[in-house]
Protein backbone atom coordinates (compact mmCIF):
# COMPACT_ATOMS: atom_id res chain seq x y z
CA UNK A 1 0.00 0.00 0.00
CA UNK A 2 0.82 3.43 -0.76
CA UNK A 3 -0.82 6.28 1.39
CA UNK A 4 0.89 9.47 0.17
CA UNK A 5 -2.89 10.59 -1.50
CA UNK A 6 -4.27 9.95 1.95
CA UNK A 7 -4.34 11.94 4.95
CA UNK A 8 -4.08 15.78 6.45
CA UNK A 9 -1.16 17.95 7.39
CA UNK A 10 -0.64 17.55 11.01
CA UNK A 11 1.83 20.21 13.13
CA UNK A 12 4.54 21.04 10.54
CA UNK A 13 6.23 18.12 8.40
CA UNK A 14 3.78 15.29 9.08
CA UNK A 15 0.11 13.74 7.85
CA UNK A 16 -2.18 11.90 10.17
CA UNK A 17 -4.86 9.69 9.13
CA UNK A 18 -8.20 10.15 9.76
CA UNK A 19 -10.77 7.69 10.67
CA UNK A 20 -11.68 7.38 7.18
CA UNK A 21 -8.45 7.11 6.04
CA UNK A 22 -7.83 4.38 8.95
CA UNK A 23 -11.22 2.31 7.89
CA UNK A 24 -10.50 2.45 4.43
CA UNK A 25 -6.55 0.83 4.76
CA UNK A 26 -8.05 -1.88 7.35
CA UNK A 27 -10.59 -2.86 4.87
CA UNK A 28 -8.52 -3.68 2.21
CA UNK A 29 -5.89 -4.82 4.25
CA UNK A 30 -8.33 -7.20 6.02
CA UNK A 31 -10.67 -7.85 2.57
CA UNK A 32 -7.01 -8.60 1.10
CA UNK A 33 -6.40 -11.11 3.84
CA UNK A 34 -9.24 -13.45 3.30
CA UNK A 35 -9.53 -16.95 1.27
CA UNK A 36 -10.92 -16.21 -1.93
CA UNK A 37 -9.85 -12.37 -1.62
CA UNK A 38 -10.12 -11.88 -5.20
CA UNK A 39 -13.71 -11.70 -5.05
CA UNK A 40 -13.80 -8.77 -2.37
CA UNK A 41 -9.74 -7.20 -3.07
CA UNK A 42 -8.81 -5.40 -6.08
CA UNK A 43 -5.62 -3.55 -6.84
CA UNK A 44 -6.22 0.14 -7.02
CA UNK A 45 -3.14 2.18 -9.21
CA UNK A 46 -1.46 4.47 -6.60
CA UNK A 47 -3.11 3.08 -3.75
CA UNK A 48 -2.42 -0.70 -3.64
CA UNK A 49 -1.36 -3.85 -5.44
CA UNK A 50 -1.00 -7.78 -4.40
CA UNK A 51 2.25 -8.60 -5.62
CA UNK A 52 2.91 -12.78 -6.04
CA UNK A 53 5.71 -14.17 -4.45
CA UNK A 54 7.27 -14.16 -7.88
CA UNK A 55 7.05 -10.77 -8.18
CA UNK A 56 8.49 -10.04 -4.79
CA UNK A 57 11.71 -12.46 -5.43
CA UNK A 58 11.73 -11.02 -9.20
CA UNK A 59 12.22 -7.81 -7.74
CA UNK A 60 15.07 -8.74 -4.86
CA UNK A 61 12.33 -9.14 -2.22
CA UNK A 62 12.28 -5.15 -1.62
CA UNK A 63 8.51 -4.10 -0.59
CA UNK A 64 9.27 -0.76 -1.82
CA UNK A 65 5.60 0.45 -2.66
CA UNK A 66 6.57 2.42 -6.32
CA UNK A 67 8.13 -1.14 -7.67
CA UNK A 68 4.79 -2.70 -7.64
CA UNK A 69 2.09 -0.05 -7.31
CA UNK A 70 0.67 1.73 -10.51
CA UNK A 71 1.45 5.70 -10.91
CA UNK A 72 -0.67 8.09 -13.29
CA UNK A 73 1.31 10.37 -14.50
CA UNK A 74 -0.43 13.44 -14.42
CA UNK A 75 2.11 15.75 -16.15
CA UNK A 76 1.28 14.21 -19.43
CA UNK A 77 -1.74 15.69 -19.75
CA UNK A 78 -0.89 19.18 -19.33
CA UNK A 79 -0.68 21.55 -21.97
CA UNK A 80 3.08 23.10 -21.43
CA UNK A 81 2.21 26.56 -23.68
CA UNK A 82 -1.18 26.63 -21.90
CA UNK A 83 0.10 26.49 -18.29
CA UNK A 84 3.46 28.25 -19.35
CA UNK A 85 0.86 31.09 -20.55
CA UNK A 86 -1.05 30.69 -16.77
CA UNK A 87 1.80 30.63 -14.71
CA UNK A 88 2.72 34.17 -17.19
CA UNK A 89 0.01 35.88 -15.97
CA UNK A 90 -0.20 34.78 -12.48
CA UNK A 91 3.44 36.05 -11.98
CA UNK A 92 2.52 39.53 -13.88
CA UNK A 93 -0.05 40.10 -10.99
CA UNK A 94 2.15 39.05 -8.13
CA UNK A 95 5.11 41.44 -9.96
CA UNK A 96 2.89 43.93 -10.11
CA UNK A 97 1.60 43.75 -6.35
CA UNK A 98 4.91 43.29 -5.30
CA UNK A 99 5.58 47.00 -7.00
CA UNK A 100 2.82 48.60 -5.51
CA UNK A 101 3.68 47.56 -1.47
CA UNK A 102 6.98 48.11 -2.27
CA UNK A 103 5.51 52.11 -3.15
CA UNK A 104 3.54 51.81 -0.31
CA UNK A 105 6.18 50.94 1.92
CA UNK A 106 8.32 53.48 0.97
CA UNK A 107 5.37 56.39 1.49
CA UNK A 108 5.11 54.96 4.89
CA UNK A 109 8.63 55.31 6.40
CA UNK A 110 8.83 58.89 4.12
CA UNK A 111 6.01 60.17 6.06
CA UNK A 112 7.92 58.78 9.52
CA UNK A 113 10.43 61.18 8.56
CA UNK A 114 13.12 57.48 7.67
CA UNK A 115 12.78 58.63 3.98
CA UNK A 116 14.49 55.34 2.08
CA UNK A 117 16.22 55.82 -1.14
CA UNK A 118 16.63 52.99 -3.53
Amino acid sequence: MDLRQMGSPYEKKYIELIEEDRAKVTSVYHNWQQEGYEETYENVPEFCYSASFDEVKEKGFTLVPSRYIEFVNRDENIDFDTKMKSLQGELKELLAQEEKSKSDLLAVFKELGYEIEL
